[in-house]
């Protein structure tokens, strides 16, 4: 597939149903290559090695087509895996690839097709939650969150960050206005707050993300903006201190052509190197 061809900012403005056609074509065929597949393997290594126990329940929020849920079968042979996302034709591969695994793949797997973020999920019952490669599309207005999460110093914190400058301008971000940085840090927010509701308390969330650097090579505003995100914000900001509901427990990074997923969509070429961050989460 000619990814040049795709008009990224229009189609990630189409809703999850763009994941049914062209977007859908063109994160399969990415998230089948080689690359993917090293790394999806690499994750699930990662979960069986750092969870003590077996996990009774395991999600994969955004599961796509399969790949690491395939893995998650093999790694984890008496856990329940959900496996959620909001493209139908993706499921359907999802479905093929479990179906060649194991005929009985339908007593130890559930597929979810629904709209993320969606607070409608069954809340508190998973041991282990894995977020890999987000490329989810959020339809702001389709919001239906439990309002006690969200405080109104949460708004504030998300407008500083959102406004300040690095000290060092070499360091800001090409391109960003303060009103996209703010409405990207409100809906990881909105969408960490999901994660967090769905995972036992003393439950382990793995996030996956794209990432040019180690997480200690981050600027400090840059840190502090990806802990807001990710619900593990520990100290003030701006004379407010956030209630964290995960703790960060680690975070590795990895270098990987995976970073070729961000520059197609971003066509710069300060993205062709890089990998991922391997983040895991303790639910508070």
């Amino acid at each position: 597939m000619d990814y040049k061809k795709i008009d990224f900012d229009r189609e990630l403005g189409g809703g999850k149903e763009t994941y049914n056609h062209i977007l859908g074509d063109w994160w399969y065929n990415r998230s089948n290559n080689s690359s993917h597949q090293y790394a999806y393997l690499k994750i699930a290594d990662h979960m069986k090695s750092f969870f003590s126990g077996i996990p009774d329940k395991i999600i994969d929020y955004g599961c796509g087509g399969g790949n690491l849920l395939n893995h998650l079968y093999q790694h984890f042979p008496t856990s329940f895996l959900t496996g959620i996302d909001g493209s139908s034709m993706l499921l359907k591969e999802a479905r093929k690839q479990l179906q060649h695994l194991d005929e009985k793949w339908e007593q130890k797997v559930k597929l979810v097709e629904t709209e993320l973020p969606d607070f409608s999920l069954p809340l508190g019952k998973a041991d282990l939650l894995v977020f890999a490669f987000p490329n989810i599309v959020p339809n702001p207005n389709k919001y239906e969150f439990d309002e006690e999460f969200l405080k109104d110093e949460e708004f504030d914190v998300a407008e500083y960050l959102s406004k300040t400058h690095e000290p060092n301008p070499e360091d800001e971000p090409l391109n960003e206005d303060p009103e996209t940085i703010y409405d990207s840090l409100m809906t990881d927010r909105i969408i960490s707050y999901n994660l967090r509701g769905l995972l036992k308390r003393g439950g382990i969330c793995i996030r996956v993300e794209y990432a040019n650097s180690e997480r200690e090579e981050l600027t400090e505003l840059a840190k502090q903006r990806l802990s807001f995100e990710e619900g593990s914000l520990q100290q003030p900001i701006d004379g407010y201190r956030l209630k964290p509901f995960f703790a960060l427990l680690n975070s590795g990074y990895v270098e990987s052509r995976v970073i070729e997923d961000v520059y197609h969509q971003t066509r710069d070429k300060d993205d062709k190197k890089g990998g991922y961050h391997l983040t895991t989460l303790y639910a508070l």
